[in-house]
């Protein structure tokens, strides 16, 4: 076995944890936009009235705040959370691990309502949406970091997506813990198989750059068209034998676009991980790096990383950690997932099929041989039942929307 992919085994072998969690880490991405009813537009990072003057007044309500550098002044932690900047200057949230879903949602309200009123002294607001409502994505700047330029540079090469990704995307993502690399591989493929219900319970982009969008999951339809070789489905990933080595080939096939060797930041051109790193190990900065250079919807860390959702208010952000937390943390979730995976012998090319129909018919298709709000139906109460009573409530957005 290739060293390089020993050392990616490795560092995902770190991340398993050796007791029972049900922990979930959450980000929100935001769109901050500003302007009348009838001429709103995104801020931008820069300027008086621009996202990093925001960032300098939101980090200074937090005494413990420690900010971050890189380039420039991108963002601040403190021990609940993180906030950092995506690449068009939206505004994301990376709530710490926790089990207690309300207490996440404690976290979360207790931000928006410290970052409101310095939004109301400039006229702006939070937007949620999976894509840029207002702005045209061509118009908007990248912030000024030096792995955005590499990526934008990058993506123009592969696909007609990747502009429309990075400055016009907002999502929202939940990380889960795994207990061993067979529990990792069970919550990867059962997050895949429920991966369509997800995107259209979370579908919230109705309109694009100005114009109503046709259709659904419009997000979907953007990192379609980034880079098919790094994005969407990962390769096998119904296979039996689908584990920590099976993902590291996968990393290893792809371009990490750049690297930082000691100050500076450098492009790698069309050498792969696996070439750059030929004949010697990856370290952890290395491996975390290579890591987050591929955008699939199901990402592996040191944890699970779920990426379907479009960025969604705040009850739906609760609905779907309870969702996930249901189905992926339960035995009976993951079953019933891993017994229609193998009866149906599903593939990838499956997956992109149901997503076809969810995006031309939205809840007026069929998912899985059933219409789409009997089957909702079904595995929102198979959730139900795995989730503390207290807790169960917080499904009635999805609800909701199937009725």
């Amino acid at each position: 076995m290739e060293t390089w992919k020993e050392s990616l085994i490795h560092f995902f072998e770190k991340g398993i944890k050796q007791q029972h969690s049900d922990r979930l880490g959450v980000e929100v991405e935001h769109f901050i936009v500003t302007g009348g009813p009838d001429s709103r537009r995104a801020v931008a990072y820069s300027g008086e009235a621009g996202i990093r003057r925001i960032l300098e007044r939101l980090m200074a309500q937090y005494p413990d705040a420690v900010p971050l550098h890189d380039d420039d002044f991108f963002g601040f932690t403190v021990p609940e959370f993180a906030i950092t900047l995506e690449p068009a200057a939206q505004l994301e949230i990376s709530i710490a691990p926790m089990s207690d879903i309300h207490q996440i949602g404690r976290v979360y309200s207790s931000f928006v309502d410290t970052l409101s009123p310095i939004l109301r002294d400039y006229g702006h607001e939070i937007v949620y949406a999976g894509g840029q409502p207002y702005t045209r994505v061509s118009d908007l700047e990248l912030i000024p970091k030096r792995r955005y330029d590499l990526m934008n540079a990058h993506f123009k090469k592969t696909g007609t997506g990747g502009m429309q990704m990075m400055r016009g995307t907002a999502s929202l993502q939940v990380s889960i813990d795994y207990l061993s690399e067979e529990d990792f591989r069970r919550k990867i493929q059962a997050a895949y198989y429920y991966g369509p219900l997800f995107k259209l319970l979370c579908d919230n982009t109705v309109q694009f750059e100005g114009a109503p969008v046709t259709g659904h999951l419009k997000r979907t339809d953007i990192w379609r068209r980034v880079d098919p070789a790094r994005c969407g489905i990962l390769p096998d990933i119904f296979s039996d034998s689908y584990g920590f080595g099976t993902y590291a080939d996968f990393i290893g096939s792809v371009q990490p676009i750049f690297l930082k060797y000691g100050d500076e930041v450098l492009p790698t051109g069309h050498q792969t991980v696996a070439e750059i790193f030929a004949g010697r190990q990856l370290d952890e900065t290395e491996a975390a790096h290579v890591l987050s250079m591929v955008f699939p919807d199901v990402r592996l860390k040191q944890f699970i990383e779920i990426r379907f959702a479009d960025s969604v208010p705040q009850p739906r952000t609760l609905a779907y950690c309870a969702l996930i937390k249901g189905l992926l943390y339960r035995e009976d979730g993951i079953l019933c997932a891993q017994d229609r995976i193998r009866s149906r012998h599903l593939t990838a090319d499956d997956i992109r099929r149901a997503e076809d129909a969810l995006m031309a018919d939205g809840l007026t298709a069929n998912l899985w041989g059933q219409p789409v709000r009997e089957y909702a139906k079904s595995i929102l109460e198979l959730a139900e039942k795995g989730l503390p009573a207290g807790e169960r409530p917080l499904l009635t957005p999805f609800y909701d929307i199937i009725q």
